[in-house]
C-alpha cells in the first residue's frame, strides 16, 4: 500500500469527488480514481457507493476513514520526528 492511495481515499472521502481531490492533490482525476481503487483492493472491499450523484462513503468507508486519517497523521509524525534527528556527518575518505 502506498501513502498516495491513502491520501487519495481521504481526499475523495472528505471532498466527495475525484475531480476535486485531483485538484487538491495535484494528480489527474484518473490517477486519483486508480489510487482509490488500489486502496479498496488493499482493504479488500469497496469503500464508496458509486452512483449518478457521485461518490459517497458506504458503511465500510465510514469505518475506514478515521483509520486512514490516523495512518496519514502517523506518517507525518514519523517524518517530522526523523527530520528532527541530527544526521551523522559523512566521513571523509581522505585522511
Amino acid at each position: 500500500m502506498h501513502l498516495s492511495a491513502v491520501k487519495a481515499f481521504v481526499a475523495v472521502a472528505t471532498l466527495g469527488s475525484t475531480i476535486e481531490a485531483a485538484g487538491t492533490l495535484g494528480f489527474s482525476q484518473s490517477a486519483v480514481s486508480r489510487q482509490v481503487a488500489d486502496f479498496e483492493r488493499y482493504v479488500g472491499t469497496t469503500l464508496f457507493a458509486r452512483g449518478q450523484g457521485g461518490l459517497r462513503l458506504n458503511s465500510a468507508g465510514r469505518e475506514v476513514l478515521p483509520l486512514a486519517i490516523e495512518v496519514l497523521r502517523l506518517a507525518q509524525s514519523m517524518t517530522t520526528t526523523a527530520a528532527a534527528e541530527p544526521r551523522p556527518r559523512a566521513r571523509s575518505h581522505c585522511q
